[in-house]
């Protein structure tokens, strides 16, 4: 199954765990209850993300195109780890706060 306009869904998901930590960090700042949900939802669509972009490689290795992977792959690696530590880093803080204070 071909999911149409794949490089737009993976920047919707980027936006929206990033939107999600933001409100995340607002919520443990207001001293919300709603920050776990919040967080979790930040890394889901991290998640989304991280698949969204293993399907976009796969599509190019069933279309056989070596010289998109051979471009892509070496720089979106180093981009979507730094995107990674950097979602799970600012979302360990709220969290953190939200569970020692219970």
């Amino acid at each position: 199954m071909k999911v149409p306009f794949i490089g737009t869904i993976i920047m919707i998901c980027f936006v929206l765990s990033i939107l999600f930590c933001i409100i995340s960090w607002i919520m443990a700042y207001k001293k919300s209850n709603k920050v776990i949900w919040s967080a979790s939802c930040s890394l889901s669509f991290m998640s989304l993300t991280l698949l969204m972009e293993y399907r976009m490689l796969l599509e190019w290795i069933n279309k056989a195109d070596w010289a998109a992977l051979a471009d892509v792959s070496p720089s979106s690696f180093k981009m979507l780890c730094g995107y990674v530590i950097l979602i799970l880093l600012f979302n360990a803080y709220p969290i953190s706060k939200t569970i020692n204070k219970n």
